[in-house]
């Protein structure tokens, strides 16, 4: 997306945009599989398959600590991913913008020869 040489950034500002965009879908697919596979996951380990004796009552117990957790995780994921891929979309347009304001004022400056030099003779 972009490249530094000599100090300088270089901005491919189409390409960062279709960066941006494919993080957003990233997020959204990854979303869309938590609400899908992760639903049904939870939806599985409600029934208890594990047994509702002592030892499953022991699995359940420590097992739905680590499915909430995964679940959490899974979903703020997708959400990161979104919001990351919208904030690269967001960038490179103000980016673009800005430079794009900076170049049409520096082509407003005046040129200005500078007269020093006669008075060095």
């Amino acid at each position: 997306m972009t490249a530094m040489d000599d100090g300088q950034i270089w901005l491919a500002p189409d390409r960062a945009r279709r960066g941006g965009a494919d993080l957003t879908l990233a997020g959204e697919a990854v979303g869309a599989s938590r609400r899908g596979v992760g639903g049904e996951i939870a939806a599985a380990s409600a029934q208890r398959p594990w047994g509702r004796d002592d030892i499953g009552a022991a699995f359940d117990k420590q097992y739905r600590g680590y499915e909430e957790t995964l679940l959490r995780v899974w979903e703020a994921l997708g959400r990161s991913l979104e919001g990351l891929g919208s904030d690269v979309v967001r960038s490179v347009a103000a980016t673009v913008e800005t430079d794009e304001i900076n170049g049409r004022q520096l082509g407003e400056i005046p040129h200005q020869h500078h007269t020093s030099h006669r008075y060095l003779r």
